[in-house]
């Protein structure tokens, strides 16, 4: 699915075009930010620069709850990103704030619940048109709507995530790059 996504100019707050040298700044959004969204976050940042988009394209991911601030992410979840060719980047969780709004041109929640979370959060228009799930990037013949979330699963969970996680993110880079073009 391409998004609406305009990487070179952005409106700032006075209504005036940001400068096109910012970056375009991506937000993944899961519970706790141990497992799904620094998932996608580091699958993300991995296809951004596959795509050569890494000095045009950031991301950050965070959690709607505030259970593992500080954290490390989940170990099976850095053991399922490292059998899958991944390291791990030293990321620590954190909470989703009104803040993100502004720091962000993209938030993506895992699921709907997070979704929720985060469009209750939203003061206008711009910043709910900024809140896209991360199943618009999904196949289209994938049968689920949302990441679920493996936390309280077995391996296979977590694998079968970053296996999703993998496709969603490579489209989420491959859509930016057409829409840089």
């Amino acid at each position: 699915m391409l998004v609406d996504m305009d990487v070179h100019t952005r409106i700032d707050g006075d209504g005036q075009p940001e400068s096109a040298q910012q970056p375009f700044r991506v937000l993944f959004v899961c519970l706790g930010n141990i497992c799904r969204s620094v998932a996608a976050e580091h699958l993300f940042n991995a296809a951004v620069k596959e795509a050569g988009l890494a000095d045009h394209v950031e991301s950050d991911s965070c959690g709607t709850a505030s259970y593992h601030i500080g954290e490390k992410p989940d170990a099976r979840m850095r053991d399922a990103l490292a059998r899958a060719g991944y390291e791990y980047n030293g990321h620590r969780g954190r909470q989703f704030s009104r803040r993100d709004f502004a720091a962000f041109d993209l938030i993506v929640p895992q699921d709907d619940s997070n979704y929720e979370e985060v469009i209750a959060k939203a003061a206008t228009p711009e910043e709910m048109a900024k809140v896209v799930p991360m199943s618009a990037w999904f196949a289209d013949d994938c049968p689920l709507h949302e990441v679920p979330d493996p936390y309280y699963g077995g391996i296979q969970g977590f694998d079968d995530v970053v296996a999703l996680l993998r496709a969603a993110t490579q489209q989420m880079a491959s859509d930016i790059a057409r829409a840089e073009s």
